[in-house]
């Protein structure tokens, strides 16, 4: 199936609320997961280094369950995505 960039960015937002509300290790794959298809989707569709190299970051704090790190970084890939 062919997701749509609201698609991907709701589907992202919502693992990221999830992880936030929750952290563990769940939460935590759901949103590396999402996170994944965006950067590629990133790469290969809006051709955004930017947004990759954020996306990027997220799977080491997630693995550390870092919450206030990883929740810094997602207001920088808000802030990102509203530019």
């Amino acid at each position: 199936m062919i997701e749509s960039k609201e698609q991907l960015l709701d589907g992202f937002r919502e693992k990221a609320r999830a992880f936030v509300e929750s952290p563990g290790l769940m939460s935590g794959i759901d949103l590396d997961d999402a996170a994944v298809t965006l950067k590629r989707y990133a790469l290969s569709e809006l051709h955004d280094q930017e947004l990759a190299s954020l996306l990027g970051r997220l799977p080491k704090l997630l693995r550390s369950l870092d919450v206030t790190a990883v929740v810094g970084l997602l207001e920088q890939i808000e802030t990102h995505l509203a530019d």
